[in-house]
């Protein structure tokens, strides 16, 4: 398996100049302690990380190590099978903190990045077998309904184009019936 530091080094072009074990560590997920607690949820977000490889790991060294945030923005990454297996649901930040993931919006949702760019490609049969199942666990142990699941772009305030336009909320919902 390639190391976090390997992987951002070779898809990103803004590395800060820092060592592989420094890189490495900032992978591993931060004391409990530091994290600011969710005051309650009224939505799921899903994104897609926008590149062909990835998994949790990997994501938390980037949103440490360059962007300076505390620990991977999402509470959950769905692999493509690349650097973790099609369809493996990973644990990002613990789901009762606040999360990094929509601007405005962290301290009361939970964030899903699906791997993959979905400007080019679409979602994996078993990352949306995943996908549904995990919506379906989380719709339930928040008492959500289905209005609650958004896509990043049609989060309030958030302009972006996430998660592509290969994956619609009428698909993402669609599977949950």
């Amino acid at each position: 398996m390639q190391s976090s530091a390997s992987w951002l080094r070779r898809n990103l072009s803004n590395v800060p100049d820092i060592s592989d074990q420094e890189m490495n560590a900032a992978g591993e997920r931060p004391a409990e302690d530091l994290y600011a607690r969710l005051d309650g949820v009224n939505s799921l977000v899903i994104h897609h990380s926008a590149t062909a490889t990835g998994n949790a790991r990997v994501f938390r060294a980037l949103h440490r190590a360059v962007n300076g945030w505390l620990d991977i923005g999402y509470h959950f990454v769905i692999g493509n099978g690349t650097l973790s297996s099609d369809g493996e649901i990973e644990h990002g930040r613990p789901v009762w903190s606040v999360g990094a993931h929509a601007r405005e919006h962290n301290g009361d949702s939970i964030g899903i990045c699906l791997v993959g760019n979905f400007c080019e490609t679409s979602p994996t049969r078993k990352q949306m077998a995943s996908l549904t199942y995990l919506l379906k666990k989380l719709l339930e142990d928040f008492s959500l309904s289905s209005s609650g699941i958004l896509l990043h772009r049609d989060v309030p305030g958030c302009r972006t184009e996430c998660p592509g336009d290969n994956l619609t909320i009428k698909e993402v919902v669609d599977a949950l019936l």
